[in-house]
């Protein structure tokens, strides 16, 4: 059983399907670097755990999409429509 039945169905996937994967796949350690490095600090700052964990999670999203984003730009360069 193939998982993908011809050569254009899995290029779609390779485009589309791959950097969504690895954007999860990167969420727990770019969340644990974040947490690491501003945590205590915004614990400090604002006295609570659920608004420093509030704040990572919008800088993780952030963080994550902006790499996608790069991942995007670079895998479209090499897997390109002119080849």
């Amino acid at each position: 059983m193939k998982l993908f039945p011809d050569f254009d169905t899995k290029k779609r996937f390779m485009k589309t399907g791959l950097p969504i994967i690895l954007g999860i796949a990167w969420s727990p350690i770019i969340w644990m670097a974040v947490i690491a490095t501003l945590g205590q600090g915004v614990f400090s700052l604002t006295g609570s755990w659920f608004i420093a964990q509030l704040i990572t999670v919008v800088v993780v999203v952030v963080v994550i999409s902006l790499l996608l984003r790069l991942f995007m730009r670079i895998g479209s360069k090499f897997y390109s429509e002119s080849r």
